[in-house]
């Protein structure tokens, strides 16, 4: 999936001289975290309610009275703005998009085409992507298993689950303290026998037990 499916098209902007009350009421009348700053069309900046709050304290503390409300009234985007400015494209891979926020510990990125912006994306577009990937808005079970065979086919373990009639939504292979694990979200709320096929397959599944049986 690219960028461009998951951002917010035509996003909020200030300008050089939008001066902080009016920064103040457009995050909090829509929300915003981020505001991009524009000159001329161009992407010159960045602020975040962080800057924002930041600018306020700092001015707090320096000052009291009139004149602490004379300085807060008076400052502007061009005074409280992030310059350095990371930006992605639009077609860019959304996997990009969250290796980029995750390296540069950045919530928000600007997406661009040349210097013009055309849009945002935030770590909350990239976190409701994850969750509709993985299928958890839906009623279904997750089914965590341990690989006891390193080379052993991801196909072939899918096949163990279907074969035990349930559905796959998703799948995710992270390593766990070294360990070559495969996550599963299945289309069921009771995936007791895509595990106890898995058992069987020789495969560990984590947090379940075998299933009790009554001697004749």
């Amino acid at each position: 999936m690219l960028v461009r499916d998951i951002m917010q098209a035509h996003p909020v902007s200030a300008t050089l001289e939008t001066r902080l009350p009016d920064l103040v009421r457009a995050l909090q009348r829509r929300g915003f975290r981020h505001l991009p700053v524009l000159h001329e069309g161009r992407l010159v900046g960045l602020i975040s309610d962080r800057d924002v709050k930041q600018s306020m304290t700092s001015v707090s503390l320096a000052t009291q009275g009139r004149a602490r409300d004379l300085l807060l009234d008076g400052l502007t985007a061009a005074q409280i703005m992030t310059r350095r400015v990371t930006t992605i494209g639009p077609m860019s891979g959304v996997e990009e998009a969250a290796r980029l926020m995750a390296t540069e510990r950045i919530s928000a990125l600007p997406v661009t085409d040349g210097d013009r912006l055309i849009g945002i994306v935030t770590e909350t577009d990239i976190l409701r992507l994850f969750v509709r990937s993985l299928g958890v808005l839906e009623p279904s079970s997750r089914i965590d298993v341990i690989v006891a065979d390193r080379t052993a086919s991801l196909t072939d373990l899918m096949r163990v689950v279907e074969e035990a009639g349930a559905r796959i939504w998703s799948v995710m292979t992270p390593e766990v303290s070294g360990q070559r694990e495969v996550v599963l979200r299945v289309t069921t709320l009771d995936p007791t026998a895509a595990i106890e096929a898995l058992c069987a397959a020789g495969h560990t599944v984590r947090g379940s037990r075998p299933r009790e049986t009554t001697p004749p």
